[in-house]
């Protein structure tokens, strides 16, 4: 089934971001969007203005998100909500801080699946898009926590597409590199300002208008392809490289 085919789309983490930008752009496309954020405000907006449903939820509760699409015939879902965790080494996380990115980053889209995915295979029709990360895929330091998440979340996505092996449901993840959301002003905490120029002042990064169209791209595929997995990097950011640390004589 391709993106014409398909007639309701839910959508996480859409008050702002990645996540507006593929719901506008879902809207615009014909389809009945359900926009999930955890607060209202940028989500009334969107509602607004492109035409969406939005719904007031954290898709960590498991019960919440049930109760609210259990029984909705959903065709595409876009597990894009995730939290963004602290900077630092993974054994200086806190009990507390570990918790909330599991259940925001993993715990959170399963729990999306277990009401969506039902549904799809009852009809053999959907495509999921899970939002993954390049620091998910490659090891770099700065964030482990999130990026242990992000791992987890591309095992998902390969596991994902052994259980619905036959059924005509596609299975996309989308691992970006640095896009210019916001995200990292959270990550870098303190003076928003500063940390602006830090991450984006004088980097050409990725704008979350080009994650949603590769997310539309991957959703408009005909129904023999599947874009099982796509890297998204700014031109000039790149993974890999060795390291070599020379003992003191």
């Amino acid at each position: 089934m391709s993106l014409k085919e398909f007639e309701i789309a839910l959508v996480t983490g859409a008050s702002r971001g990645i996540g507006a930008e593929t719901v506008r752009q879902l809207v615009a496309r014909g389809l009945a969007v359900h926009a999930v954020a955890r607060t209202p405000g940028s989500l009334d907006e969107l509602a607004a203005e492109a035409g969406c449903t939005p719904h007031y939820l954290d898709v960590a509760d498991a019960a919440a998100v049930t109760a609210a699409f259990g029984g909705l015939a959903i065709d595409v879902l876009v597990n894009n909500a995730a939290a963004p965790g602290g900077a630092g080494p993974v054994f200086e996380q806190t009990p507390e801080a570990v918790d909330n990115l599991n259940a925001a980053n993993i715990a959170g889209p399963i729990n999306c699946l277990r009401a969506a995915v039902p549904g799809m295979r009852e009809r053999n029709r959907g495509h999921i898009v899970n939002l993954g990360s390049v620091a998910g895929l490659y090891a770099s330091p700065g964030m482990p926590a999130y990026a242990a998440t992000k791992a987890a979340i591309h095992s998902l996505s390969q596991t994902l597409r052994l259980d619905l092996y036959g059924t005509g449901i596609r299975v996309t993840e989308i691992s970006p590199g640095r896009v210019e959301t916001g995200i990292h002003l959270r990550l870098a905490g303190g003076d928003p300002a500063e940390a602006a120029k830090a991450f984006y002042e004088g980097y050409d990064c990725l704008l979350p208008e080009d994650i949603a169209a590769a997310i539309l791209f991957s959703l408009d595929a005909p129904a023999r392809m599947d874009v099982t997995l796509m890297e998204i990097l700014p031109t000039r950011q790149v993974y890999g490289g060795a390291s070599f640390h020379k003992a003191d004589a």
